[in-house]
């Protein structure tokens, strides 16, 4: 670290030429044991560049208010807080990224403190389990008390009044995040509902979900907002419904960034409503850069919507007899793409096999297909005996890379895929075995 204070005072040799420039920050630093040639500076979508020589930068970047930004280290990030007229230096080793960044310049305080409290946030949150898995009152009092312990934080230091009241901010969606987490963290942990008081989500609630002041200066607010939006999205049953609730957003920045984060990932999945929803972010987005990213999804999914032709697989069962989807034709198909080494897939096979035991009359043929890498191949074998799982077990060619799993656009698992009795896709990403809805689609189909 000897080479930040070297920099340290080299910039503040040099910030002397652009300190009357109150619309600009200057932004140094060191990076130790990295081979990236770049890091970035980002603040809501905006992006600018630092060029690493000899692991060393030193910039300006225009900035007209106070706020927070991520800096974007390889894969690591950190949050910083920057002013017009700030002179602000970070040094950090990649071999001890959290531990090890230590800032300098005129903010210091303001981002030593947040590096120290990304520390204390991750102690906290490596206990998500147990929390998620108490009850609601004690989660409540636990979930208070860390909040009050960050607040307090924040009197014991003399930091800018500004970071202060945004930081508290900050703490306040942090906690209403986890509060309206917690029923489905709670159902997923415990296997049951949870028994909240009537007033459990009073105040978050009444939070304003189309603030844009809010979404522009607080990270925890979008963060709340990604997962407030996410969960009307998923109560939404129809498209009008979808669609009615993208338009009731007044501000632009917020519809963009939640069409964003709910419609394009609908859209990857190949959702079947993906058409409908690129001609809506046409029509009422402004960002260029959305509209371009969602007509990119759009061209790489179109050919996976309901009624086209899915794409083929031939693989080997656990016998070593290769079967293919053509092999299977004048039967519903429902695919589990899986691997031995997924939890949440593995939590799927009791529904699975109960679902296998309901149907097993129906002309429908269940399919595992596992994407282990091929040296798991005997532990994929040992699984499938040891757990006497059912239906057609197959075992992928070249795990993520199947020509199969690419076509699908395949990018987490378990993945569920039904196909109608002549090949055609009728969902590309189907309910869960565990999930309700798919009885009602098979009973539809058969």
């Amino acid at each position: 670290m000897k080479n930040y204070f070297i920099l340290a005072f080299v910039v503040l040799m040099t910030i002397t030429a652009c300190s009357d420039k109150k619309n600009f920050a200057r932004f140094a630093g060191t990076i130790e044991n990295s081979s990236i040639d770049s890091i970035f500076l980002v603040r809501n979508g905006e992006e600018k560049t630092f060029v690493l020589q000899f692991g060393e930068f030193n910039d300006t970047l225009k900035i007209n208010e106070s706020g927070f930004y991520e800096i974007h280290i390889g894969r690591r990030t950190a949050q910083v807080f920057l002013s017009p007229g700030d002179s602000l230096f970070v040094s950090a080793d990649m071999n001890d990224f959290e531990k090890s960044i230590v800032f300098g310049g005129s903010s210091e305080k303001e981002n030593n403190f947040l590096a120290q409290k990304n520390l204390r946030m991750n102690e906290f949150q490596s206990n998500m389990r147990e929390l998620y898995s108490s009850e609601p009152a004690d989660f409540q009092k636990e979930l208070l008390a860390f909040k009050e312990e960050l607040d307090q934080q924040l009197e014991v230091e003399e930091l800018n009044p500004e970071f202060k009241n945004l930081e508290k901010k900050n703490n306040y969606y942090f906690q209403q995040i986890l509060l309206l987490q917690y029923p489905m963290a709670y159902k997923y942990f415990n296997r049951k509902e949870p028994e909240l008081p009537t007033d459990f989500m009073n105040e978050t609630e009444t939070i304003n979900l189309d603030d844009e002041e809010e979404f522009l200066a607080i990270p925890a607010y979008r963060e709340f907002l990604k997962y407030s939006y996410g969960d009307l999205l998923g109560e939404s049953e129809s498209l009008e419904e979808t669609l009615k609730l993208y338009k009731s957003i007044n501000s632009g920045k917020i519809k963009d960034a939640m069409m964003g984060e709910g419609l394009l990932n609908r859209m990857e999945s190949a959702h079947p409503d993906s058409r409908a929803y690129m001609d809506f972010i046409r029509e009422n987005s402004n960002d260029k850069e959305l509209i371009e990213i969602a007509e990119e999804i759009f061209a790489e999914v179109e050919k996976l919507l309901p009624g086209s032709p899915s794409p083929k697989f031939n693989y080997p069962d656990i016998n070593g007899k290769m079967i293919s989807l053509d092999d299977l034709k004048g039967n519903l198909v429902y695919v589990d793409v899986w691997a031995t080494w997924c939890g949440p897939c593995l939590r799927e096979i009791p529904s699975l096999k109960e679902l296998q035991t309901d149907y097993s009359d129906k002309n429908i043929q269940f399919v595992s297909m596992s994407i282990d890498p091929k040296e798991d191949f005997g532990k994929w074998q040992k699984m499938v005996k040891d757990r006497e799982l059912e239906g057609v077990q197959l075992f992928s060619d070249k795990d993520w890379k199947s020509e199969f799993v690419r076509e699908y656009g395949i990018k987490g698992i378990p993945r569920f895929i039904l196909i109608d009795q002549n090949g055609n896709i009728l969902l590309a990403d189907a309910p869960r075995p565990s999930d309700p809805e798919i009885r009602t689609l098979l009973d539809k189909h058969l």
